[in-house]
């Protein structure tokens, strides 16, 4: 986004193979792994410490009422009530190695089933929340390749389950949505 050409280089393969999503994935690892960790993230980790477990997620359509507000930060409530909710996400190359500075945006409806920025949900409701940007932020990864956002558990609406969408740059190039 500075108008300089980029010499990040990936493969199709590579693209494809981007990010590992482990949220709460310490349930997967023996105690003794867990115990071992000294990062404020322990166990999110999972290909860490011996582990020899790492998901990577397939690229997906991107998600319904996606804009970036250009909101650069961790806590995207914006006082929005709800249960609270701490996503973690760690983004990997193909070889499962960390990728440190990618751009991650998030974004989900809010308790009731409704997005920000948008005069209508697409479901009939008379609903405006044009010029709103609630629980819609990005960070870039650490050199981790971990990124963690303060917001709530999103509601649901008619046709979809509880979901929340991410979008991942990781070098300003979108390359991989969820």
């Amino acid at each position: 986004m500075s108008g300089k050409p980029s010499s990040f280089s990936m493969s199709r393969r590579q693209a494809l193979g981007l990010i590992a999503v482990t949220a709460g994935g310490g349930a997967f690892l023996p105690a003794a792994a867990i115990a071992d960790q000294t990062s404020p993230y322990a166990g999110l980790a999972l290909f860490e410490n011996g582990a020899g477990v790492c998901t990577i997620t397939p690229e997906a359509t991107e998600g319904p009422f996606y804009f970036d507000p250009k909101l650069e930060r961790a806590d995207v409530t914006e006082g929005k009530k709800g249960i609270a909710l701490d996503v973690r996400l760690q983004v990997v190359d193909a070889g499962c190695r960390p990728l440190a500075g990618a751009r991650v945006d998030i974004w989900h409806c809010d308790a009731q089933g409704a997005y920000s920025g948008y005069p209508g949900q697409g479901d009939g409701r008379d609903l405006d929340t044009s010029g709103q940007t609630f629980l819609r932020g990005w960070q870039r990864t650490d050199a981790s390749g971990i990124v963690s956002f303060a917001t709530i558990y999103p509601g649901w609406y008619r046709g979809r389950t509880t979901h929340i969408h991410f979008k991942v740059f990781p070098d300003d190039s979108s390359v991989m949505t969820g």
